[in-house]
């Protein structure tokens, strides 16, 4: 690994690890960088491998970390949530072949839009005869499909700011760090 690669590696792990550590502030519910996480490795990091750890593993810590501070770390539907962040990743991957403004706002978009969709959807949540988006049980028809959809449209909200707002900074920082002469990708 050349030196440049070093930097460029120190750097978009300490972007990463800074973003994974602003989740442990208080802020809105769904106002995170987990999304901004993944779509930002998936863009600049050159190895296929640490594309998926890197991410992953900086969330699973602060997902510990948020567990010991709070005790809302890990709950029943957390493999749903890991599940949706891997079709965050699929997306990242499909969208941001080239790193330019249309297509970070895309992926984080696109991203954003699959994991509400895919975290919402009523059939993942225990059934209930009549819908009660107090509880979290949605009946499985229709019905109650759109009751939790529309349930969760004020965390969707939250979460595409949070998601724009954190690819933003990190690609935006990465970016000036790269006026300054750091290569695009790390090994």
């Amino acid at each position: 690994m050349s030196k440049l690669d070093l930097k460029s590696g120190i750097i978009i792990g300490g972007l990463i690890t800074v973003a994974a550590l602003s989740r442990l502030v208080d802020h809105p519910f769904n106002f995170t960088p987990v999304l901004a996480i993944i779509i930002f490795s998936v863009a600049v990091i050159k190895n296929r491998t640490l594309k998926i750890v890197i991410p992953f593993a900086v969330i699973l810590l602060s997902d510990l970390m948020l567990q010991f501070k709070t005790g809302y770390g890990f709950h029943s539907g957390t493999w749903l949530v890991y599940g949706a962040y891997i079709l965050v990743g699929l997306v990242a991957f499909g969208v941001i072949k080239k790193i330019n403004i249309l297509n970070v706002v895309a992926g984080t978009l696109f991203g954003s839009i699959v994991f509400y969709l895919v975290t919402n959807f009523a059939f993942f949540y225990p059934v209930a005869a009549v819908s009660n988006p107090t509880l979290g049980q949605y009946s499985h028809d229709i019905s109650g499909i759109i009751t939790s959809y529309e349930a969760g449209l004020p965390f969707f909200r939250n979460m595409i700011t949070g998601d724009m707002f954190y690819s933003a900074i990190l690609f935006g920082t990465y970016a000036l760090v790269q006026s300054f002469g750091l290569q695009r990708k790390v090994s």
